[in-house]
Formats: C-alpha cells, structure tokens, sequence
C-alpha cells in the first residue's frame, strides 16, 4: 500500500483497520475541532494523536513505523479494512 492511497483514504474519512504482525491496529478520527485529529492505536493500547499523514506515517510502534507496517499491506490481502 502507498503514502498516497493512506492520505486519500484519511482525506476521504475512510477509517482504516489492519494486521501487522498478528497485531490489529486502527486509524480513526475525532469529531470535534481538536488540532490533532487522526487517531492511530494498536487495540487495546495507548493512542497516538496527529493532525496530518507526514506525521502518522513518522508514529511507531515496537520501533517499525505506520509508514513501514502500510507498506507492506498487500493491497489484495484480507489484512485491512475499511469503514
């Protein structure tokens, strides 16, 4: 998957979930006026609020980042999901 179809799906308002390594994640988003606004989390763990893509992509989790975890989504796999 690719930076590019990440920050479409977030411009579009598109809430995303996805497995990396057999651990479930999810990009969701507030609906209020806050600066940061997208919210990404591993469930059940602590959330990681940002305002932008450049950022989410940066936020890591067990030292591999978003960005890394997204891009090795095959785009035609059942490993994420869209709401």
């Amino acid at each position: 998957m690719t930076k590019n179809l990440l920050k479409e799906l977030i411009e579009t308002g598109r809430e995303i979930e996805f497995v990396y390594n057999n651990k479930k994640y999810s990009i969701t988003y507030y609906n209020d006026e806050r600066v940061n606004y997208i919210s990404f989390c591993e469930y059940y763990q602590y959330t990681t609020d940002v305002s932008n893509v450049d950022e989410l992509y940066a936020v890591e989790r067990d030292g591999v980042t978003l960005g890394e975890m997204w891009e090795s989504i095959d785009y035609d796999s059942d490993d994420y999901y869209l709401y």
